[in-house]
């Protein structure tokens, strides 16, 4: 989870004197706050972090961004009666994903009611906690709070760590393998389908720079899918009978930029966290993000955008063929196992579509993996 410490309005009132007013080109608000508690001397004080836009409420500009949530949500086939879980941070990503889901889901003529208990019917908030830090439990708590109170269901997931803690140089990476096993895990669980994902454009952006400058070829250049599915390496979290299905990752803030996340925050009044290790150079994505914070014209942006746009366009077309031979060439078998025709295939007839039939070899036996869980 996002690495900070969610304040209340009694401790801010405690800790008047640590606060200060920032001035920020984005978002643009009329008054950021950013705190920071003490803590003990045995944990460092400089991870936590909270900000609050105190702003006039504007119905107008928050009613367009439900209205654009409303319709990517359509575009993925969800209704509100949709079972679904959202995975939580606590940054300002994943509190606007929570709040514009909470809005989507109570609003208009689909709205669902809520439980007796109070909370929405049919959405679960997923708080990982990667047990790395002293404090993280705390943290989860405080960020399960904040979004207990908007009405969505809070679960906090600990990661077991069976091998040994990662190693620092791959931390970031095994973390995030962890955090969507645990995802996976508890989805399963509830029997939820559905897991949302707070990713947004400026992420896009930096994948984008950063498989960039690994020689990354079209298809990676499409970077993050906006529908994509995910199954679980583990059989046993499966009866007798039954199967693997997999879980739907949608991520409908993809065509929104960072701004509209901390702008959805501050037109609902709603508490983020800022992890200040977003600003240490030691990884490669922060540096990306700091570069591309320098070359913010819209004009860079929408033409990084266009490109991105395309290489999905590309991806989209060899899936296309893909899925077009796999029907013609692959046969999945009941036990677990694909016959696949070469004949169809026929590689030898062209080398240009090579990279596009062995797409279709490896998907095959995915898909008979998959059909044996």
């Amino acid at each position: 989870m996002a690495r900070g410490l969610i304040l209340t309005t009694q401790a801010r009132a405690t800790t008047s004197s640590f606060t200060t007013r920032i001035s920020l080109s984005k978002p643009k608000c009329k008054k950021l706050l950013l705190y920071r508690l003490h803590l003990p001397s045995r944990v460092s004080s400089t991870r936590f972090f909270c900000c609050k836009c105190s702003v006039s409420q504007d119905p107008i500009v928050i009613t367009e961004y439900k209205q654009s949530f409303s319709q990517r949500m359509a575009m993925a086939g969800l209704k509100p009666h949709h079972r679904i879980a959202i995975g939580v941070s606590g940054g300002p990503d994943s509190m606007a994903l929570c709040v514009l889901t909470a809005g989507w889901k109570t609003d208009g003529a689909n709205a669902v009611g809520k439980s007796d208990d109070g909370f929405i019917n049919g959405v679960l908030g997923i708080i990982v906690d990667h047990g790395l830090r002293e404090e993280s439990n705390e943290e989860a708590q405080i960020v399960s709070s904040r979004v207990t109170e908007m009405g969505i269901r809070c679960e906090i997931a600990k990661c077991s760590w069976l091998n040994g803690r990662p190693k620092q140089g791959h931390l970031l990476e095994e973390a995030r393998e962890m955090r969507y096993e645990v995802f996976q895990n508890v989805c399963t669980k509830h029997q939820i389908e559905v897991l949302l994902i707070a990713h947004h454009a400026d992420d896009q952006a930096e994948l984008f720079i950063l498989r960039l400058s690994r020689n990354s070829g079209v298809l990676g250049l499409a970077g993050m899918a906006f529908t994509s599915q995910m199954f679980s390496k583990s059989t046993h979290l499966y009866g007798e009978g039954s199967k693997n299905k997999g879980i739907l990752i949608v991520r409908p803030l993809l065509d929104f930029s960072k701004e509209v996340m901390y702008k959805v925050c501050q037109e609902s009044g709603q508490d983020w966290v800022e992890d200040p290790t977003n600003q240490s150079t030691v990884y490669a994505r922060n540096r990306i993000r700091m570069s591309l914070g320098n070359l913010s014209s819209y004009t860079f942006q929408s033409e990084v955008q266009g490109v991105i746009s395309a290489c999905r366009r590309t991806r989209a077309y060899v899936d296309q063929i893909c899925n077009n031979l796999i029907n013609q060439a692959v046969t999945i078998i009941d036990h677990g196992y694909a016959i696949i025709d070469l004949e169809i295939l026929n590689p030898s007839q062209s080398y240009r579509y090579m990279p596009v039939k062995v797409c279709c070899i490896d998907l095959a036996v995915c898909l008979s993996k998959e059909q044996a869980h």
